[in-house]
């Protein structure tokens, strides 16, 4: 406690009792002065004591009618209160947050609006993205209400588009040395073509036409045919399909009773029959190919492509007058049948009156019916 009086007294002036003494102002005690015309006392006083506010001489006090002004500062026409100030001057720190919206207070003179603050912090910038993704009530119904008088745009149906098609693959399949393999790509060819020849056309590529007609060419008489077992086989699966036919409940009944070893040796084909079989399958495919290719170039072309120029006819002519399987044969005629038109009349009867004289009656037959229906055309 001593040393913070200590302290005080160390801090206190001296004071001079011979100066004059001030009192907060300047006004001078001991010699108070009245100015009523401007004149002043002439005694003057050195400005030399001790005041802590305005230079009054408290000795001297002078009280003046007309004050002169030592600064002239600007005069305010009315009272200048906080809300007149201008905010916007006011600066922001980076740290802080938003200040708070001051409400606009009415003055007798003017109503002042405080503008809105310029934030420039980040969490404005969050609040600004908050207020943004915040619905409006009012607007959502309302563009609601006027949905049906906003004009839809027209939605157009898009065009099929068909499935490419591998052609590698296609052609891998039908130069593969497992006839299985040759048979089922086949299939899918013909399957195809007759239950959708728009997306067939996709087939109609030199390749594809290379592929079948090869196989068309293959010579199976020098591969080993069934065997003695297969054929008794055979004859017995054909008796009790033929019993099954005539009378449905036969099925308890057969006429031979037959293992599961028994069926699959009767089913199983032979090398040659493998051949054969695709032979006739890959016949059957290019009559389909070749007859959507003669209707695709009419559409395009507006013309009907000579038969000789059309691609499988050759291999298909090449089948029915050389190959000695009757089987090839009879597919070879039923795919020309589905190429015949009037332009091609005069090859096809040709081709047809030749076949008449086959050895195979049914081979003949088949001719003979295919002639028929050319000529009544």
């Amino acid at each position: 406690m001593k040393s913070v009086v200590k302290g005080m007294k160390s801090m206190v002036q001296s004071i001079d009792f011979s100066k004059p003494i001030y009192n907060g102002v300047n006004i001078s005690i001991r010699k108070p002065e009245v100015i009523t015309d401007g004149i002043t006392n002439p005694t003057t006083n050195n400005d030399n004591g001790i005041y802590n506010a305005v230079n009054i001489d408290v000795d001297s006090p002078k009280v003046g009618s007309q004050s002169q002004k030592i600064y002239d500062y600007p005069e305010a026409d009315g009272i200048v209160t906080y809300e007149m100030l201008n905010l916007n001057q006011i600066p922001v720190n980076v740290e802080d947050k938003a200040l708070p919206e001051q409400e606009a207070e009415i003055v007798e003179e003017e109503v002042v609006e405080v503008p809105a603050p310029n934030y420039t912090t980040v969490e404005a910038e969050k609040a600004e993205t908050a207020e943004k993704k915040t619905p409006d009530v009012t607007t959502a119904l309302s563009f609601r209400a006027n949905e049906a008088n906003v004009k839809r745009p027209e939605i157009v149906p898009p065009e099929p588009i068909m499935p490419k098609v591998d052609v590698a693959l296609v052609f891998e399949n039908l130069s593969s040395t497992n006839k299985d393999v040759q048979a089922q790509q086949i299939e899918e060819i013909v399957r195809t073509a007759i239950l959708n020849p728009e997306n067939a056309k996709n087939y109609l590529i030199s390749d594809i036409f290379t592929g079948l007609i090869n196989i068309t060419k293959e010579d199976a008489t020098k591969l080993a045919g069934p065997t003695k077992e297969q054929m008794e086989a055979r004859q017995k699966l054909i008796a009790n399909i033929i019993a099954v036919e005539k009378d449905k409940k036969a099925v308890n009944n057969l006429p031979y009773k037959m293992s599961d070893e028994e069926i699959a040796v009767a089913t199983n084909l032979s090398p040659m029959e493998l051949v054969e079989r695709n032979k006739e399958y890959a016949i059957t495919a290019l009559g389909a190919l070749t007859e959507l290719f003669i209707e695709d170039f009419e559409a395009k072309e507006g013309r009907i492509v000579p038969i000789t120029d059309a691609p499988g006819v050759s291999a298909i002519v090449n089948a029915l007058r050389k190959d000695p399987d009757s089987g090839i044969k009879l597919a070879a005629i039923d795919a020309l049948r589905h190429i015949q038109r009037p332009e091609y009349k005069e090859e096809l009867s040709a081709i047809f009156t030749l076949v008449q004289t086959d050895s195979n009656p049914n081979v003949s037959r088949a001719a003979t019916k295919a002639l028929a229906e050319l000529n009544n055309k």
